[in-house]
């Protein structure tokens, strides 16, 4: 898919199995293809961004990780995303779909199982979306197919990667407890720091700030509410101590009665190149690890 057009796709099935005969399906698998399993939510995203940023930039980073593998000559599948997960911050905004942890828990294992089933046997899950409580979800899923012979691994890199680590070590006071070859934090190259260097301008945001703003105006800017003027929002960004605090006790919305936590007004399309960036520097580390650990489960 051309970069060039300005925009991601029509949905967030397009390049995934979604858009696939069930025959391409099964000869994808019986390849031993990998699949890229996108994992969001819906979720208040401000009043300029759609329900589905994590959604849509979770489909976009495996889209791209697919085609940037396939530069190297490794061959993957996307799989539609996932996006029932859990928002226990933000609830209170309408829109923001959330579900209980045994719920997300089960139903991931579920699907996750059944890809495995039709014969994928690797699969690397990418999750967007920085709440503790849906990264613990989207682990233990990890660990309960991988005790049935799953060779599941979490994929982190990026921007996602600040968010999902820091969160999760801050609640749950230890790191992601996933071992070595179920885990893959992707270095940043050389040219993604420099143009990150270039391209922030703000140096501190949680949600629907810089970064998802920018993502949003260069792929998928149809999204984008017409009515809401970004350039005039206002930076909402309070000390670290009184975000944890406002986000621990239901008070996300008296914080930032507009949704957004950082200063989205100073986004840009050009920011948006950092995603495609990313997505490269992931799926370079996805083609080290296949090479370094030949799956288990071949």
């Amino acid at each position: 898919m051309s970069t060039d057009r300005g925009k991601e796709g029509y949905s967030i099935f397009a390049g995934t199995i979604a858009d696939m005969s069930w025959p391409a399906v099964e000869a994808a698998a019986q390849n031993g293809t990998a699949m890229l399993v996108p994992v969001a939510v819906i979720e208040q995203h401000g009043p300029h961004l759609p329900l589905a940023t994590d959604t849509y930039g979770a489909h976009f980073l495996c889209t791209r990780i697919r085609e940037e593998l396939a530069k190297v000559g490794v061959e993957a599948v996307v799989a539609p995303p996932y996006y029932y997960g859990l928002n226990p911050t933000t609830g209170m905004f309408p829109g923001t779909v959330t579900v209980a942890p045994d719920t997300m828990v089960r139903i991931l294992t579920e699907i996750l199982l059944q890809y495995a089933g039709w014969g994928f046997k690797r699969q690397f899950i990418l999750s967007h979306h920085g709440a503790p409580e849906h990264n613990q979800a989207v682990v233990e899923a990890i660990q309960a197919i991988r005790a049935q012979g799953v060779d599941a691994v979490m994929v982190m890199g990026g921007f996602i990667q600040h968010f999902i680590e820091p969160s999760y070590t801050s609640v749950y006071r230890h790191p992601i407890p996933l071992d070595d070859d179920a885990l893959i934090r992707a270095p940043e190259s050389a040219e993604t720091k420099a143009a990150r260097k270039r391209l922030m301008r703000s140096d501190w945001g949680v949600h629907a700030e810089e970064r998802e703003t920018s993502l949003i105006m260069r792929w998928f800017p149809e999204t984008l509410d017409p009515s809401v003027d970004i350039a005039q929002l206002e930076p909402v960004l309070p000390p670290i101590e009184e975000f944890n605090r406002a986000a621990a006790n239901h008070g996300w919305r008296d914080l930032s009665p507009l949704g957004y936590i950082g200063d989205p007004s100073v986004a840009t399309r050009e920011n948006g190149e950092l995603y495609a960036l990313e997505a490269a520097d992931m799926a370079q580390a996805i083609a080290d690890f296949m090479a370094l650990r030949p799956s288990r489960s071949v």
